[in-house]
């Protein structure tokens, strides 16, 4: 085998282990989302759940059954779900008279995308970072009366969208004035004091 092939294979498995080591990573996250977000759901009365959060709906959709199940929810499906948009109450497909219910809680999970900008200050320096920071509101009503009952949020800062992202280490212009004047105050008095 020549050697560029062994550089191919080295980089094909390199690739492997950092594919699965994301993968592990954004399980362990849904897991710690989900069961956040399941411990905001009280299960006194039956549940449909509305998840819309891009590529996270189908994992997230599956811990929070499962959790929400472990705990004792009786949790329902909704016959029709719209595929795009926002959801209204004619759309929504639910009618608790064919599910047999007096009361249910609606639960709906969207989630957005932001930017939030850090700052790392230093006596000399600063610098500014910006990381992707996933906000999954939820949102509990009351059915049939489509009644609000509670908004909560949860933010997960993503750890891989800090790379690349740091502004340049840059010098605050008054900080080397006062630097400098301490050193000449300094330099000053020990010439004084001879």
């Amino acid at each position: 085998m020549k050697p560029v092939g062994h550089i191919i294979i080295i980089i094909l498995l390199f690739f492997a282990h950092a594919s699965i080591a994301w993968a592990e990573q954004q399980e362990s996250d849904v897991e710690h989302i989900a069961s956040e977000i399941a411990a905001l759901i009280p299960t006194t009365e039956a549940i449909f759940l509305d998840l819309r959060c891009g590529e996270w709906t189908t994992q997230l959709s599956q811990k929070l059954n499962q959790i929400l199940l472990e705990r004792g929810a009786d949790i329902r499906q909704s016959r029709s779900y719209p595929i795009f948009g926002e959801i209204t109450e004619d759309e929504l497909g639910i009618r608790l008279d064919d599910y047999g219910l007096e009361r249910a809680r609606l639960v709906q999970v969207s989630m957005n995308i932001q930017w939030q900008t850090r700052e790392h200050k230093n006596f000399f320096s600063y610098r500014t970072e910006q990381i992707i920071v996933n906000n999954f509101e939820i949102k509990q009503l009351l059915l049939p009366e489509y009644r609000l009952l509670k908004i909560d949020n949860i933010e997960h800062a993503v750890p891989d969208s800090q790379e690349g992202s740091f502004s340049a280490t840059q010098l605050r212009w008054i900080e080397p004035l006062i630097a400098s004047t301490a050193i000449a105050s300094i330099v000053f008095l020990l010439w004084t004091l001879e």
